[in-house]
């Protein structure tokens, strides 16, 4: 094909022959029309690269005699040859309409696994409650003998920002509890949701309702996404007390304590709080590192403490951020067909190199003490200059307490550099975070409010 020939040598000019010959002379030719370009691939790196680098080239360039654009169809080998967007979602209508009713629950991710957590020390009450829950040795797997049965506490609520990880607990449990030929339903917020709408649409709310209260344990992830949906809410509400009567074990997880949930029936609240509520904090420095290496050693890809200890002065934020980045640095180097090639002899200049986009991505959007103050002050809906006045009344002292809390949470500021923020001696910096501290530990209603409102804001 002259077009596709002319559009190989212009990328010649400008990546160079041996590029070229590799991720674009190698895709393999299956036809072609005056419109159409079908291509096939050898693998799906080759594929990951065409859409990174090459669709909008060929999207702005690729055209036939008549100057009309040429769209090229991609697939891979020893698969069918590809079709359009529009086919593919006339199919799967076509396929949906005409298969029986099933529900299709989400699967377990095979790595979030008791013994793969890593619990911040705040966080040991709710690994090791649901570790006994599940009956599970966290370190071998093994079922082993528990004082604690199915249902002592029902539900167990368990909530935390981002990157916490409360799926990765829910999934552990789940992992144990199929292990143990335990009836289990794993499922998001969303499927749920999803499986109520299409059960209705299909007249099929019989077998939604066997599959779900025939189950020996629920885990719900995401339960604040409930939020606004009467008619979900109304079958979990049905479920639940089905589940709880049964004597069936009811598990939830949530970025916000069941008396912060928004638009949520107050019968579901009153429910959620039944049986025993657990926060999860965010890791610390050494959790992060503890997270890092099992989720390398999943991957099989060694971490050597130079590689490692960039990432994580890059991508501390959260755990989400900080998996992210090293899956990216993987995949990336695989593309760049250095397969062979380990964290053991990367360079920090190539990891800066391969995660240039998401390293600025981090530094955009890196917090900082300003960044506290402000969001804080909107918050409260004060002026900041207020907030690091001298006016002692309660309208300002809570907020320049929390801001205060935050800067060595989120931050991990030490006490004199937050004093010097405030422009307040390091003892009035102390007291201030302890009593913070204090009020979030113990569920105080006012603090525990504003400061989890604030979180979801800085998150």
């Amino acid at each position: 094909m002259d077009a596709w020939e002319k559009f190989l040598k212009a990328q010649e000019q400008e990546l160079g022959a041996k590029t070229v010959s590799k991720w674009l002379r190698s895709l393999h030719i299956l036809r072609y029309d005056a419109c159409n370009l079908y291509l096939e691939a050898q693998d799906t790196f080759q594929v990951l690269w065409f859409e990174e680098h090459m669709r909008k080239k060929a999207q702005a360039t690729l055209v036939n005699n008549n100057q009309k654009q040429i769209t090229i169809h991609l697939s891979l080998a020893n698969q069918r040859k590809s079709r359009t967007l529009k086919e593919e979602k006339k199919t799967k209508k076509q396929a949906e309409a005409s298969a029986p009713f099933t529900l299709k629950f989400d699967e377990l991710d095979p790595v979030r696994t008791f013994d793969r957590f890593v619990a911040a020390e705040s966080n040991l009450l709710a690994y090791k409650l649901l570790c006994k829950m599940s009956r599970c040795d966290p370190l071998s797997g093994k079922v082993i003998d528990s004082d604690m049965s199915l249902t002592s506490f029902n539900p167990i609520y368990i909530f935390g920002g981002e990157g916490t990880g409360k799926t990765h607990l829910l999934m552990a449990a789940a992992h144990a509890l199929k292990n143990q030929y335990q009836n289990v339903i794993y499922v998001r917020a969303e499927t749920f949701t999803d499986h109520v709408i299409k059960a209705m649409r299909s007249a099929e709310m019989g077998v939604f309702r066997q599959a779900y209260r025939n189950s020996d344990v629920l885990l719900i992830d995401d339960v604040q996404l409930f939020s606004k949906k009467g008619a979900t809410q109304e079958e979990l509400f049905h479920t639940f007390n089905t589940l709880h009567l049964a004597g069936k074990q009811i598990i939830l997880c949530a970025n916000c304590s069941p008396a912060e949930l928004q638009y949520i029936e107050p019968r579901l609240v009153s429910r959620f709080e039944w049986g025993i509520v657990l926060p999860l904090e965010a890791l610390d420095y050494n959790g992060l590192v503890g997270t890092l290496k099992n989720k390398s050693e999943a991957l099989q890809f060694p971490i050597s403490n130079k590689v490692a200890d960039f990432l994580l002065s890059k991508f501390s934020k959260n755990s989400k951020v900080l998996i992210r980045a090293l899956e990216a640095l993987i995949l990336r180097l695989h593309i760049q067909n250095n397969p062979k090639k380990t964290s053991q002899t990367l360079t920090e200049s190539l990891v800066k190199t391969l995660l240039a986009d998401l390293l600025k991505e981090e530094q955009d959007r890196a917090l900082t003490p300003k960044q506290i103050i402000q969001r804080v002050s909107e918050h409260f809906e004060i002026r900041p200059e207020d907030l690091l006045g001298e006016e002692r009344t309660r309208d300002y002292v809570l907020p320049r307490h929390l801001a205060m809390y935050l800067c060595r949470k989120k931050l991990n500021l030490p006490y004199t550099k937050i004093g010097e923020v405030f422009s307040r001696d390091h003892s009035t910096v102390m007291s201030s975070i302890k009593l913070i501290q204090t009020g979030v530990d113990n569920y105080d209603q006012e603090i525990a409010r504003h400061y989890h409102a604030i979180i979801k804001i800085l998150d």
